[in-house]
């Protein structure tokens, strides 16, 4: 048989589909697999067997069990009861008390993790109360908007600051931190809740929610109407904490549309005293957990016979922060700027993380716990989760964790009494994948057959994590999760003491895990089928659909090849990053690396978007450690570098920063051994030394050059001048950083010659999205200008017939309903409700455009939305191709008025719409990458494999698609790389109707001259390390410190001591020096 050079599955004219098929499930990267901790060695077609078997384990575990339709009708009930009970609690909990308000509730899953099938009962609600008073983004910005922050951060972003390590109050583990309020209104709003150095107090506030929610659960209130503005009342205020800090950062107030509860939802709100409540918190550790018990018969029939009628429900409390931790080993900071996934993590960071009310453990030092808050980053962790949708190989991988540690648990539980794996729980098996994301960076590591290699790695990090005592936190590698799960009582009391049980426990989990392993491999080894009953019924559509992707993955590097050729003179193994030990690590020579000519206009493109999205996220890294009033530092070489012009040091500040990680990022990758050996030859000293001496050489040669106009004007000849001087300084590196720097040119030129085509679908998903948002927010201006009374059911009409998704949505509701509302609160206090009902259904006659056109005037119409000239979706075609499909969680007649409220609430979708929710490991589909590239052929060929019934619906719309491509290169409106390009004559309507401008937004939405947005970029980032850190030496020498009230504590005793001096920078940037007797002025220091 006849094989290809670039995959070892055949996919030949002359080879037979089920040959196809069946050599698609051996791993293609893993010939041989080598557990280094269990010490196991899998073959290849171990591995193939496991994937089948685990394949089956999915399908069985996805599939929900066939049962009463009453059944399934009364747990939706159950859901739909929690969660209204819930906002109805948290109502009364704001009019208690004021300072405990969420205008917003904050789911901990996504959307499609809901959607997924779950057992019952044992169903668990997880909630994040955001405490609107301290957290950022502010719910209501100051009209005056900072224009240095682009992310919509204004002067109220300081509302709290937070840090990790050691200050007045006393010493902190690695995760936690104090929140302080900021000085004024807030800290004398939350006086009752401060320790003697300003921090907010954990056990206080959890204590005080408590006995609030407490006192709602025993209040009954009449009035249906509540505060919008405040609190969270309707149904589309419920979504996830990762799209919510999306809407207050980039969405204004009066831009933010809602749906409100449905007509008999209003007649009839929840009352408690219909539930049996229960509140239970432990003196203010952890979560807030409410037990709910349900009383109503129908209702009852969610739960089986022998089961309790109870759902608990756990309430985080928690205060949003802005900026990001700051570390060379904090993830991104760590990620290279070649990773596939840098640009999506580089732009969820600037969303800001949670401070969770959730004490150390006992068995970890902390100083005065009662002011330590965990941190918490669901901003990051769900974007993570919802790139890859629920069958693709690390989703599939995570639901495979799960269903062998709940057999891990459900064995050993039917030999002892005692529950296990009380030191693992479910957020750390969501790290290990997550980590396994960061480690294998190729689009063949992640291909359907390597589902059983994942899972197998996974196991083995948590065994060796087990064995160490300690789980790395993905954000935070200093911090160990493994401790964080509580254990139970009664094993405490049995051994007597915190540390001992949980030293017995790690014990325990370790021998589990390795059983775990070697069934495994017997497993692989055996013909025998699945245990308990588990079909197989899914075995074919598991190969075929292994096949279409392994198709597509082996015609993906031809065709890169074929749009994209090497360069003759770079070696081809430096380019594989799924190689598991490559040349550099080594120690061998990769080569020279790429010279910037040899990067392409597409690539300039893709590396200057994703340097804009790296200085945001370095600026948001240096953002929250500064604030107004407090004693600010400036860097030495910032300072010594102002006798060039403003434009060169942006430059010279971006070159540095990108330097800096590449080497930061290849130094985690670099053998150990290595480096041991380097150090061995030079002394640590001696390579500061070089490397300052060379970063000098750098430098000056950059300020002797000054920047060209063309420059400044073009992103491309930014980019392309950057690479240049990275060549340069590769050259002029000493020989222990030109391998390193070399080594980085080189992945990230292979890197952006894919990204570049999976840009262009990534900007068109993002652009629609925005154009959603766009036509909502003068949808809402409509509404807000308008007479009292006024529906705006016409223009809602006109909005669906010109191709609104949202109004598409919000019509097929209201049809359904008969009647909807919209909510929007612009102004605190203020709440505008809309009523919008359809006396006679429509028809088709009825919602043609020439009859909205007599209804509605021209005047307050919104613009048409930009569509292809095709007939077909590349997105259904991208599901047929991919052959899987994700469960669907509740039928459609099963679904409440609730969920369905909540999960087509308009905000909800088209922040949702940005997400990826795609197959394979990159930034987009292959499938759309192959129709950037002008492929068609190619994906007619892989669409051989598919059956019968399927083959043809598919080739009739590729050859559709082929015909609309030729077509559309004869239209302006499309380029010549894919991009879509938006040119409609109705969009200055939006100024009409009240839509501000890219310049009024203040950066929200992105500016065209993508050049000068990177230099403004750099200088705000360039402004605020300025104001970062405290000099190390100047004169007599000035004292670095973590914040001045440290400065001054330890230098208490020698008060008399001439020298110790602190910079203070103004707010126009003017540094004064302050010193026990003089206040010179900067300009006499230099």
């Amino acid at each position: 048989m006849k094989r290809c050079r670039e995959c070892r599955v055949c996919f030949g004219r002359n080879n037979s589909l089920e040959e196809s098929v069946e050599k698609s499930l051996e791993p293609t990267l893993w010939p041989r697999l080598r557990l280094e901790c269990a010490g196991l060695n899998f073959k290849r077609h171990q591995l193939a067997r496991l994937n089948l078997r685990f394949a089956s384990l999915i399908s069985a575990v996805d599939v929900p069990e066939e049962g009463d339709s009453g059944v399934e009708r009364a747990r939706a009930a159950v859901e739909q009861a929690t969660e209204r009970l819930l906002q109805r609690l948290l109502c009364t909990v704001a009019d208690l008390d004021s300072r405990f308000a969420t205008k917003f509730l904050a789911t901990l899953a996504s959307k499609a993790e809901r959607a997924e099938h779950r057992p019952w009962p044992g169903r668990r609600f997880h909630y994040m109360i955001r405490l609107d008073s301290l957290s950022w983004p502010p719910l209501y910005p100051a009209p005056e908007a900072d224009s240095d922050f682009d992310n919509g951060e204004t002067e109220e972003v300081a509302s709290s600051t937070a840090f990790f390590d050691e200050g007045e109050a006393g010493v902190l583990p690695p995760g936690w931190l104090r929140v302080k309020p900021a000085q004024g209104a807030a800290q004398q709003a939350w006086a009752e809740f401060l320790t003697p150095s300003g921090c907010l107090r954990r056990d206080r506030v959890v204590e005080r929610f408590a006995m609030l929610l407490s006192q709602a659960a025993g209040t009954n209130t009449n009035d249906s109407e509540t505060d919008e503005s405040r609190v969270c009342g309707s149904p589309g205020k419920v979504l996830d904490a990762a799209l919510l800090q999306q809407l207050l950062s980039q969405i204004q107030p009066q831009h933010q549309l809602f749906y409100g509860p449905s007509e008999a939802q209003r007649c009839r709100p929840p009352d408690p005293r219909d539930f049996q409540l229960a509140v239970v918190h432990e003196n203010g550790a952890g979560p807030v957990t409410l037990h709910i018990g349900f009383l109503a018969p129908s209702l009852q029939l969610a739960f089986p016979p022998d089961a309790r009628n109870i759902v608990k429900v756990h309430l985080h409390v928690g205060v949003a922060l802005s900026g990001w931790p700051l570390g060379p080993s904090t993830f991104p900071s760590r990620l290279p700027l070649h990773h596939p996934l840098a640009l999506l993590a580089y732009q969820s960071t600037q969303n800001g993380y949670f401070a969770v009310a959730a004490p150390p453990p006992p068995n970890l030092r902390c100083e005065e716990r009662r002011s330590a808050w965990a941190a918490a980053f669901p901003t990051l962790e769900l974007e993570l989760d919802e790139h890859f949708c629920a069958s693709s190989t690390p989703r599939r991988t995570l639901n495979v964790l799960r269903h062998l540690v709940s057999r891990m648990k459900k064995e050993a539980n039917d030999d002892d009494d005692s529950e296990s794996l009380t030191t693992v729980d479910d957020y750390t098996l969501r790290t290990l994948v997550w980590q396994q994301l960061e480690r294998w960076t190729s689009v063949n590591a992640w291909e359907p057959a390597s589902l059983a290699a994942h899972v197998l790695l996974a196991l083995d990090s948590l065994l060796a994590a087990l064995k160490a005592r300690h789980a790395s936190h993905l954000v935070l590698p200093d911090c160990n999760i493994l401790c964080q799960t509580p254990l139970d009582a009664s094993l405490v009391a049995k051994y007597g003491d915190h540390e001992e049980a949980y030293d017995a426990a790690m014990v325990e989990d370790t021998q589990l895990v390795m059983d775990c392993l070697l069934r495994l491999y017997q497993a692989g080894t055996s013909t025998s089928p699945l245990p308990q009953g588990v079909s197989w019924d899914g075995e074919e559509e598991e190969r075929r659909a292994a096949a279409l992707e392994a198709a597509l993955l082996r015609r993906w590097g031809n065709a890169l090849n074929t749009v994209s050729p090497l360069p003759p003179e770079m070696l081809t193994s430096s380019l594989t990053r799924f190689e598991k030990i490559s040349k550099f690590c080594c120690g061998q020579d990769t080569g020279d690396p790429p010279t910037p000519e040899q990067f392409s206009s597409r690539q300039l493109d893709f590396l200057a978007k994703l340097m804009l999205e790296f200085l945001r996220f370095t600026k948001c890294c240096y953002a929250p450690q500064y604030k107004e009033g407090n004693e600010a530092a400036v860097d030495v070489g910032s300072l010594r570098c102002s006798s060039g012009s403003e434009e060169t040091e942006d430059f010279l500040f971006l070159l540095q920063a990108v330097i800096n990680q590449a080497l930061g990022s290849a130094a985690h990758t670099t053998n150990s051994k290595q480096v041991k050996r380097r150090c061995r030859q030079n002394t640590r000293r001696a390579q500061t030394d070089k490397q300052q001496v060379w970063q000098e050489v750098v430098c000056d040669s950059v300020r002797r050059e000054p920047l060209a106009i063309g420059v400044l004007q073009n992103e491309m000849a930014l980019v392309r001048l950057l690479l240049k001087w990275l060549f340069k300084a590769t050259e002029l590196a000493p020989r222990a950083l030109k391998r390193r720097l070399a080594n980085f040119l080189t992945q990230l030129w292979a890197t952006s010659r894919e990204a570049v085509w999976y840009l262009p679908e990534w900007k068109k998903h993002r652009q629609e999205a925005q154009d959603e948002l766009n036509a909502m927010a003068a949808f809402c201006t409509m509404l807000l200008n308008s007479q009292e009374g006024w529906t705006g059911v016409a223009v809602l009409k006109d909005a669906a017939e010109k191709g609104w998704s949202w109004a598409k949505s919000a019509q097929s509701e209201l049809v359904r309903s008969g009647c909807l509302q919209f909510v929007l609160a612009p102004a605190k206090g203020v709440v505008r409700r809309c009523d919008v009902a359809l006396a006679i259904q429509p028809s088709p006659r009825d919602t043609s455009p020439t009859q909205v056109s007599k209804q509605v005037s021209r005047s307050r119409t919104l613009p048409a939305k930009g569509t292809r000239p095709t007939n077909i979706s590349q997105d259904e075609l991208t599901l047929r191709l991919g052959h899987r499909r994700g469960s669907s969680g509740h039928c459609g007649s099963l679904i409440p008025a609730h969920q369905r409220l909540k999960d087509g609430s308009p905000m909800t979708v088209a922040l949702d719409n940005r997400r990826r929710h795609g197959q394979q490991f990159a930034l987009s589909s292959l499938v759309h990458a192959f129709i950037a590239m002008h492929k068609i052929s190619v994906l007619q060929d892989v669409a051989s494999l598919l059956p019968p019934h399927e083959r043809q619906p598919v080739l009739d719309a590729l050859q559709k698609l082929s015909r609309a491509r030729r077509q559309t290169r004869k239209h302006s409106s499309f380029e010549s790389d894919g991009k879509f390009t938006l040119k409609n004559p109705e969009f200055p309507l939006l100024e009409l109707v009240g839509m501000k401008s890219n310049e009024s937004t203040g950066g929200r939405i992105e500016s065209a001259n993508m050049a000068c947005n990177i230099l403004s970029t750099c200088r705000n980032a360039r402004n605020l390390q300025r104001r970062h850190s405290l000099y190390s030496s100047l004169g007599a020498g000035l004292i670095y410190s973590t914040s001045p009230a440290s400065v001054r504590r330890r230098h208490a005793k020698d008060s008399s001591r001439q020298g110790i001096a602190l910079l203070q920078l103004a707010n126009n940037g003017e540094l004064t020096l302050h010193s026990r007797n003089t206040g010179l002025d900067s300009s006499q220091m230099f």
